[in-house]
């Protein structure tokens, strides 16, 4: 078998080769500046009402580490773009 690497195969097996991802990367959407300034957008855990504050964690069982306000806001600051929860649910 050839060394070289075949179309489509991302994570050939064998010595020296890297590890599969444990977990899919959490996909982040792109926020207009103008948009981000001028509306009140909720956006956040603390915004949802699957939310445990006390607690720090999602009711509905998801990791909110990447959705806290403080984390949003510091990814759109440094690249623009925001990790949005997809169940975010509003009161």
């Amino acid at each position: 078998m050839s060394t070289k690497m075949k179309p489509g195969i991302v994570n050939p097996k064998g010595p020296g080769k890297s590890k599969p991802r444990l977990h899919a990367s959490i996909k982040k959407d792109t926020v207009n500046p103008s948009d981000y300034l001028k509306y009140d957008t909720r956006f956040s855990c603390e915004d949802c009402s699957h939310f445990d504050s006390e607690k720090v964690l999602c009711t509905i069982g998801y990791n909110p580490i990447h959705h806290l306000k403080a984390t949003q806001t510091r990814q759109y600051e440094l690249a623009g773009n925001m990790a949005f929860c997809r169940f975010l649910e509003i009161d």
